[in-house]
């Protein structure tokens, strides 16, 4: 690939992601981080069924489950009073629960991935300047000896976090505003009935908001929103004092002990007006900031790069350019999404109108017991509800089936028929490991898988016969013959018919999967 150096600014679970999706396209990477260490502590917690579908394409999922511990309902308490409690386990994936890792056992899984790519961090290393003109970039970097080094790659991400340099260099606003709280969390030890087991839990109490999580036998998360403390010097320190006095003040029967790490922390609501400028992208905290409600932040970061990557790798294959642009658009879209559903999740736990508080308490419970509702909960909270449908990048032609051009595509488990009599426990998507796009036939014939093999060379292809199929999937798949083209961030791009020159081919050109002697430009 001529030039195909990729730098990425920021060595966290984001940059790492980034450098791991672009390092199985083949691109040269680098990844500078300026901190000198792996991080030893981490704010972020859960690990969502999105990310860990994604983690199964690098095979580390299956560690990160080991190292981690399954949550499987949600509990929401309000004067201590239970008003809700959420079945995570309804969650449609293959990961039916949120999976609490410490981000700090996130990075550490994720380095050892990458460099087993033959990727390593440049720690100790930042970004000092960056300037483009026209196709061109040239990022000065630092090393911790003070030596300055001029490079000169065809895309910059920046993964560089809330106050980003690369952002700012750009000229990017970041809009937004603070949130009026004090924030603060401790992994600490717990004695009492009120610890939580194997469910998270959140107290309101007169607008604060307490959360509780279980981390390992005897280790708990706790977070802390307050209005009451926002103006005492908790703002520089805290200690033990103020988790006892929220645990206290929430009416949580549980005694505080022995902490391990304690911190303050900001919260904002800030998202860039543009994830894009030339060859220079936006991800993670860079784009998009906002309160821990329903432990989103990380995850999305992950989600980004995943999106942005296969868009780069489709446009050194011969993919237009301007498919660049759609990272913007699509990602941009579920960023503002995010921050409105955490801003308005902020406000309903931490409001201190009386009124407002009793509605909440009301109606909750009855609107979260409507399927509609919890599945739009659930689908939030696991990443997997998030659909490009909309995007001028799909292509949908109809077909039975729930599944659309931009959904994502789920696993399911196929049952044996009489064409696969000797077939064992077998899924849809088992056979898809490669960094490709999957072309998959539903009731095919010989001649078209031969067809679509030959014109698709830079795709898996994949069959299936609707006697395959469990009810769920004949439910998402329907049972008429059609062609799925799915991206290898997992949504679906294309939906409709399998003949030859049917508008199939016109979006493998679109993204560069098409065999090179049919590329029309």
């Amino acid at each position: 690939m001529k030039n195909s150096l990729v730098l990425i600014v920021g060595a966290g679970p984001t940059g790492m992601t980034a450098a791991i999706e672009l390092g199985r396209f083949g691109f040269d990477v680098r990844i500078v981080d300026r901190s000198e260490h792996l991080a030893e502590h981490s704010q972020a917690l859960g690990v969502q069924a999105r990310t860990l579908e994604q983690f199964q394409r690098y095979a580390i999922a299956d560690i990160a489950v080991e190292r981690g511990r399954k949550v499987t309902r949600a509990e929401f308490w309000s004067e201590g009073k239970k008003i809700l409690s959420l079945p995570l386990s309804h969650i449609s994936s293959v990961y039916p629960f949120i999976l609490l890792l410490p981000q700090s056992e996130t990075e550490a899984i994720l380095n050892r991935h990458m460099e087993w790519l033959g990727i390593r961090p440049e720690r100790g290393t930042e970004l000092v300047d960056l300037s483009q003109h026209d196709d061109a970039v040239t990022a000065i970097l630092r090393n911790s000896n003070g030596d300055r080094e001029e490079i000169h790659p065809r895309w910059v991400i920046g993964c560089d976090g809330a106050h980003s340099l690369i952002r700012q260099k750009l000229g990017i606003p970041f809009e937004g505003a603070s949130i009026g709280m004090s924030f603060f969390l401790g992994d600490v030890q717990l004695d009492g009935p009120d610890a939580p087991t194997d469910q998270l839990s959140v107290h309101f109490h007169h607008g604060d908001v307490v959360f509780l999580a279980r981390l390992t036998d005897k280790l708990f998360r706790i977070i802390v929103a307050s209005h009451a403390m926002q103006q005492s010097p908790l703002q520089k320190e805290v200690d033990l004092r103020h988790f006892q006095l929220a645990l206290d003040a929430a009416g949580i029967n549980a005694k505080a002990h022995s902490p391990e790490w304690m911190t303050p922390f900001h919260v904002n609501d800030r998202h860039a007006r543009h994830y894009r400028v030339g060859n220079v992208f936006l991800a993670g905290d860079a784009s998009h900031i906002h309160s821990p409600v329903g432990g989103q932040g990380m995850n999305t970061g992950i989600q980004d790069v995943a999106n942005l990557a296969w868009k780069m790798a489709a446009v050194t294959r011969g993919a237009d350019i301007h498919l660049l642009n759609s990272y913007e658009s699509e990602r941009g879209e579920v960023g503002k999404a995010l921050l409105r559903f955490t801003e308005r999740g902020l406000k309903l736990g931490s409001t201190t109108s009386s009124v407002l508080e009793s509605m909440r308490d009301t109606f909750l419970p009855v609107l979260s017991a409507l399927k509609p509702v919890q599945r739009a909960m659930l689908g939030f909270i696991s990443e997997t509800a998030i659909e490009y449908r909309s995007s001028w990048t799909v292509m949908d032609f109809g077909g039975d089936g729930d599944l659309r051009a931009g959904d994502r595509l789920l696993d399911f488990e196929l049952k044996p028929n009489s064409e696969r009599p000797m077939l064992q426990k077998r899924t849809l998507l088992q056979d898809w490991t490669e960094p490709k796009h999957l072309a998959l036939l539903l009731e095919p014939t010989g001649a078209e898988v031969n067809e679509l093999r030959q014109t698709l060379p830079q795709a898996v292809v994949i069959t299936v016969r609707a006697a395959e199929l469990d009810r769920d999937g004949l439910r998402a798949l329907g049972t008429s013959k059609k062609l799925l083209i799915v991206r290898p961030d997992g949504y679906i791009g294309f939906r409709g018919h399998a003949e030859p020159h049917t508008p199939w081919m016109e979006y493998a050109e679109q993204d560069g999967i098409l065999a090179p002697s049919l590329m029309t430009r």
